[in-house]
């Protein structure tokens, strides 16, 4: 089955014709075909958002190599780091086109193909540049997630050999939708991997985009594509995608067209661990086990928040994600967990110097969540966060109550003990 749809696609573009003007042994474009092929999700969080390449083939012989953007390698020097600070060097791949789709159909990926309807010149236009870049280092660049990115790069590559017939086309449409949207449909496979890059994000994501950003995505540049039209021959607009198949298809990964509200779910889940540190705080005072099960459970959540709140201050302040900058979820998870946590071990020991600061700053790290819901509303701090802050603002306010239920036989006397 995949080797006759495949043989289908590749007849779109006819036989070809001869040579043209092109150095000996190099095909001219009178005998190319140029295709974007789209891929669908896959399971792994960088493969939920799809992929893509461009796939050009010469027509007479039928080989053609598939070029491809946002490669990379966990095992490169500073790969951590370099995604920490947002500063990821990405690279290009050329594969035989044929064995590229029949790669990810085997991974059980789907995959679409479409022809675009080039100018010779601008088939072999687009060769020469994307072999050019292929050749100097690989065609490494800065990856951006949402700005430079795989989708982003495909774009940009044909948009140079149309005289930015797509931005002109797209830029001035909106979508409707944000980078955030797209972010949270793509990840509700993975409760933690939502929560996690979610929170992750600032004001920045939550932007409307037009459907030129939009096509950041490979499935929506693909949707987005047909809308662009060239001029044909004898100057009149034609499509640019000139024919196009669906060659494989899997609901394996499926995203759906909208994200679902999860706020409710996370609120549910915030008052229930909420309602957990209230109550071992209420019989910590009397109970061993009661005291360490709530300060296990505290500390695990402050650990949490504070790192957290380390991230996003990191992101901001000494990072290039962008889109991560002024984080509203500040107000939720932020350095003062980690204070709290320094704390912990000392109070469930009863120190009454300990106990006093733990209540303090429990209080503090409450009242700058609620602080976060309040501002939400003001000029200037839209942020679409209900959902983390669902989640996060009854857990710190069940935390300082619980906190302060945990060591009220443990708060120094108001009254100094002796003879009465």
């Amino acid at each position: 089955m995949t080797a006759t749809l495949l043989a289908l696609a590749t007849l779109l573009a006819g036989q070809g014709g001869g040579a043209g003007t092109a150095p000996p042994g190099v095909p001219g474009g009178d005998r190319l075909a140029v295709y974007v092929v789209t891929f669908g999700p896959g399971p792994m969080i960088w493969e939920r958002f799809g992929h893509n390449a461009i796939w050009i083939r010469d027509t007479v012989t039928g080989n053609g190599q598939a070029y491809d953007y946002g490669r990379f390698d966990f095992q490169a020097e500073r790969f951590f780091m370099n995604f920490a600070q947002g500063r990821m060097l990405y690279w290009m791949g050329r594969d035989d086109g044929v064995t590229l789709i029949n790669f990810y159909i085997r991974m059980q990926r789907s995959a679409w193909l479409q022809e675009l309807a080039l100018a010779p010149e601008a088939r072999a236009r687009l060769r020469d540049m994307l072999e050019t870049n292929y050749q100097h280092d690989r065609g490494r660049y800065r990856y951006d997630y949402y700005r430079d990115n795989c989708s982003t790069r495909i774009r940009d590559a044909i948009d140079a050999v149309i005289a930015g017939a797509i931005h002109h086309t797209l830029d001035t449409i909106p979508s409707g939708t944000t980078y955030r949207f797209h972010t949270r449909r793509s990840l509700q496979n993975s409760v933690l991997e939502y929560f996690g890059v979610t929170a992750s994000l600032g004001a920045a994501a939550d932007r409307p985009i037009s459907t030129y950003q939009e096509a950041f995505l490979p499935m929506q540049l693909r949707d987005h594509l047909r809308q662009v039209q060239v001029p044909g021959p004898g100057g009149r607009p034609v499509p640019l995608v000139k024919a196009e198949i669906a060659l494989s298809a899997s609901d394996l990964w499926p995203v759906p067209d909208a994200p679902a509200s999860w706020t409710v779910r996370f609120l549910i889940a915030g008052l229930v661990l909420a309602g957990a540190l209230l109550g071992l705080g209420a019989i910590a005072s009397t109970s061993v086990w009661g005291r360490r099960s709530f300060y296990l459970v505290a500390g695990v959540w402050t650990t949490a928040a504070g790192v957290a709140g380390l991230i996003f201050v990191f992101f901001w302040t000494a990072s290039e994600h962008v889109v991560a900058y002024a984080n509203q979820n500040l107000w939720q998870l932020n350095l003062l967990s980690l204070g709290l946590l320094g704390l912990l071990p000392v109070a469930a020991r009863g120190d009454a110097a300990a106990v006093r600061m733990a209540r303090v700053l429990a209080v503090a790290v409450a009242a700058s969540a609620v602080i976060g819901l309040l501002v939400k509303d003001l000029p200037g701090m839209a942020q679409a966060n209900d959902d983390i802050l669902a989640f996060t603002l009854p857990v710190q306010v069940g935390l300082a109550g619980g906190f302060w239920l945990a060591t009220r036989s443990r708060a120094p006397s108001a009254v100094p003990p002796g003879p009465r």
